[in-house]
């Protein structure tokens, strides 16, 4: 329980996730019924606004994976010299 408390005196992130997405989903539902727009035209602009959300998840995925492997071939390379230099004496 210790940690539970302590996470959320610091704002912890993972109390503000559900509030956030909360926020969203009530965000959307309210664009949702106040949209200027028939239903359908509603719905087309619900599914392309998606598939771009999807798209730019995938790069975002993309270029973070591409960080990831880059760092972690960087981290491996310092290792390696490090161990070296302590093998050498």
């Amino acid at each position: 329980m210790k940690n539970i408390e302590k996470g959320t005196e610091n704002g912890s992130c993972t109390s503000a996730v559900p509030f956030f997405l909360t926020g969203l989903g009530t965000g959307i539902a309210l664009a949702v019924l106040f949209a200027p727009q028939s239903g359908v035209a509603t719905r087309r602009l619900i599914g392309r606004k998606c598939k771009e959300s999807s798209d730019w998840a995938k790069d975002t995925a993309g270029a973070a994976e591409e960080y990831v492997v880059a760092k972690g071939a960087e981290i491996r390379d310092r290792a390696k010299e490090v161990v070296e230099v302590i093998a050498r004496g």
